[in-house]
């Protein structure tokens, strides 16, 4: 699977990722850019930031992308990491899931 991280209609990145497609190829997934493919760690970019929602009680929180590299390695996939998560506020494991966004241009 492709992963192109556009710019308007510039192409600024492509990233080829292992998996298949959950949703439509250009469908976005709640603002981000994660769009349903199942990426690995490394293939984050140091403009991608990490944020965890509970599916059980909303809570949501920023992750440091290097904080889940140590642990689980560059290869490891969003899939296989979000299985190993669990939530702060309500202290339950899983469902949780992971978005990349990007950060704010200026």
């Amino acid at each position: 699977m492709l992963l192109i991280h556009y710019n308007s209609r510039h192409v600024m990145e492509k990233i080829v990722t292992p998996g298949e497609p959950t949703v439509p190829p250009h469908a976005i997934v709640a603002g981000s850019v994660h769009a349903g493919l199942d990426v690995s760690l490394g293939d984050l970019r140091e403009w991608h930031t990490l944020r965890a929602w509970c599916k059980n009680c909303s809570h949501h929180a920023e992750v440091k992308a290097a904080g889940l590299v140590r642990p689980y390695g560059k290869d490891a996939l969003f899939s296989t990491v979000e299985r190993a998560l669990f939530c702060t506020s309500c202290d339950r494991g899983g469902p949780v899931r992971l978005e990349i966004h990007k950060l704010p241009r200026n």
